[in-house]
């Protein structure tokens, strides 16, 4: 059987961009080797029946505000999402905290508990870029990264963008040693980069901080993180297009070279009229799927040297049978109900210093801690009283010597202690269940995620906008007519947001003169 397009991988943007090419009047195949659709999108009962906890992806910073979500009708396919009043709280080893508000004014009110310099610089630092940002960051992330070039002439144009610029070459640190005084603040500010898997002291990324402070959201998906992907699915379905699972594609078929189709591992073929989308990393696309030597030289190396080093997760899935009740909150009460609360410490240089020694393979025994108990807003996702949790912990691939088969239960309960430590309720009797995920296990659950890094790729400045996978090929396109890609590797980056789907299907619709209903 033959269909317009094939998408590899049935990860949210290969979902997002089957949806957008089926309501384009296109017929669609969607295959997936696993037996569910999502990739990281992904809820299950890791530890008692009842309690749902989410693999991956918890909270879906973009989606609810993006095109994807409206074009889409993603709410007409039971897709929801619930907001936190507060959003996220840094506590530190003292038990003073910091919690993030989306409103300007309350938090400024909050930072200027630290310093009062501090909370008139947030306050400037609204008032100067607040409106910049709000009318381009999700732009930006919804359409092909500009070159250099056209970013930098646009933004030497004002005072403010020739700023912007200096700080996109300097460090985090540096740019929050230039802004802030309080170390409390520049740790709480700090913490919102590296907990996207940005190192705090990687020149190139200043600028990204200033996003991170100034925007902040935490919506969760209602029913887990999984209903995102079922809704994507429910789309594509009803629009014609169909989605197989269990099924796992062995290569893509040229003719010359153009994609023509595709090859099931049972040795099926399926013709593809118009072009073939991959969602899977780029090694395994091109140089698995398609084959080195299909491809141009400079093309194959710039795929091998994608890389994806940077930290991973080591995470615990808890069933408990209260909520935390952390110290903090006698000073601060909404600690206890922010989305999450993130211990990274008491300065700048516990982050630094954790990024190092992950580098050089060393689990932190320092707090690296960020909980969150998606129980806490959405009641369904555990029984009655009871709360599913996930507790992350910033952490190397592979904990030098001898692995995480040796290590993972004395670092589960090292963390556990860490914890209580913050929160004394949360005893072992309270922990009605665990499950331990450590970094191999996540790429076990989903190869995409090379080396456990959740992004996809290292989020670093030479694998970012014009950049990301390749600089030349970050247009979604690729050196073989008919094929595209669309995954997490693409720009704006792994997390859940379908900017890349999205992104690509634009890409696609222009190159075969689809009509762009979503316009």
């Amino acid at each position: 059987m033959s269909y317009d397009f094939i998408v590899i991988g049935a990860g949210h943007n290969g979902l997002a961009c089957a949806a957008y090419l089926a309501k384009a009047g296109t017929k669609v195949l969607v295959l997936e080797r696993s037996a569910r659709v999502g990739g990281g999108c992904h809820t299950a009962e890791a530890t008692l029946p009842g309690f749902k906890h989410n693999i991956c992806s918890v909270v879906h910073t973009h989606i609810p505000t993006s095109p994807v979500y409206r074009d889409l009708e993603l709410e007409r396919h039971g897709v929801r999402y619930v907001y936190p009043e507060h959003l996220r709280g840094t506590i530190f080893p003292d038990h003073r905290s910091i919690v993030m508000y989306r409103e300007p004014e309350r938090m400024a009110a909050e930072l200027g508990k630290f310093s009062a310099r501090d909370a008139r610089t947030f306050r400037q630092l609204v008032e100067d870029y607040g409106e910049f940002i709000d009318s381009t960051y999700l732009p930006l992330m919804y359409s092909p990264p500009l070159p250099p070039s056209l970013q930098s002439a646009e933004l030497e144009k004002s005072e403010e963008g020739r700023t912007l610029l200096q700080w996109q070459a300097s460090t985090p640190v540096q740019l929050l040693d230039e802004l802030f005084e309080s170390e409390e603040v520049k740790v709480h500010f700090l913490a919102r980069l590296t907990v996207l898997g940005f190192s705090p002291d990687q020149f190139g990324q200043g600028w990204i901080c200033l996003f991170r402070i100034l925007k902040a959201e935490a919506p969760i998906c209602v029913g887990g993180s999984q209903q995102l992907a079922h809704g994507l699915r429910s789309v594509v379905e009803a629009h014609g297009g169909v989605v197989q699972t269990v099924a796992e594609v062995k290569r893509v078929l040229l003719r010359g070279n153009r994609a023509i189709g595709i090859e099931l591992n049972d040795g099926k073929r399926v013709e593809a009229a118009k072009g073939v989308v991959t969602n899977v990393e780029p090694k395994k696309s091109f140089l698995g799927m398609v084959g080195e030597e299909f491809l141009p030289p400079s093309f194959a190396t710039r795929v091998k040297n994608y890389h994806s080093r940077g930290r991973s997760l080591f995470v615990l899935h808890l069933a408990l049978s209260e909520p935390p009740n952390y110290r903090a909150a006698a000073q601060n009460p909404p600690v206890n109900a922010a989305f999450s609360q993130e211990m990274f410490g008491a300065s700048v240089r516990d982050q630094v210093r954790a990024y190092q020694e992950i580098a050089l393979g060393k689990p932190p025994r320092k707090e690296m801690l960020q909980i969150t108990l998606p129980t806490l807003f959405d009641p369904s996702q555990a029984p009655a009283g009871k709360h599913a949790a996930v507790v992350w912990q910033y952490a190397p691939y592979r904990a030098e010597p001898g692995g995480w088969g040796n290590a993972r239960e004395e670092y589960a309960a090292h963390l556990l202690d860490l914890w209580s430590s913050y929160a004394p309720n949360i005893t072992r009797d309270k922990i009605l269940a665990m499950a331990i995920q450590d970094p191999t296990d996540t790429e076990r659950h989903n190869d995409n995620m090379v080396n456990g890094v959740d992004v996809v790729g290292d989020m670093t400045p030479d694998q970012m906008g014009y950049f990301r996978p390749f600089a030349g090929w970050s247009g979604y396109r690729t050196p073989v007519e008919g094929l595209y890609m669309c995954g997490g590797y693409c720009h704006p980056g792994g997390g859940v947001h379908a900017g890349a789907g999205h992104n690509a299907a634009a890409v696609i619709a222009e190159d075969f003169k689809l009509k762009r209903w979503w316009d």
